[in-house]
């Protein structure tokens, strides 16, 4: 029970932080918020002592991923 309420809380921080400009995405339920950005096709490559994650541009959402990523770097950066 308290593995699914701190998932639940982590999902509301990410919303919070990472989407705040988009109001779709912030204000959906779970099951629309996991559809669009949890289940996103993407790859962890390495490079030089860095990692990246890898979007596939094709999924609607990329763009809006690639964004909150940023957010959350800068914000716990």
């Amino acid at each position: 029970m308290e593995c699914a309420l701190a998932g639940a809380d982590l999902v509301c921080w990410s919303k919070l932080i990472c989407f705040s400009d988009e109001p779709v995405i912030a204000h959906c339920e779970i099951d629309a918020f996991r559809y669009a950005i949890l289940h996103m096709a993407a790859r962890l490559t390495r490079s030089a002592r860095a990692l990246y994650v890898r979007l596939d541009r094709t999924w609607a959402w990329a763009r809006v991923l690639a964004t909150a990523f940023s957010r959350l770097r800068a914000a716990f950066g």
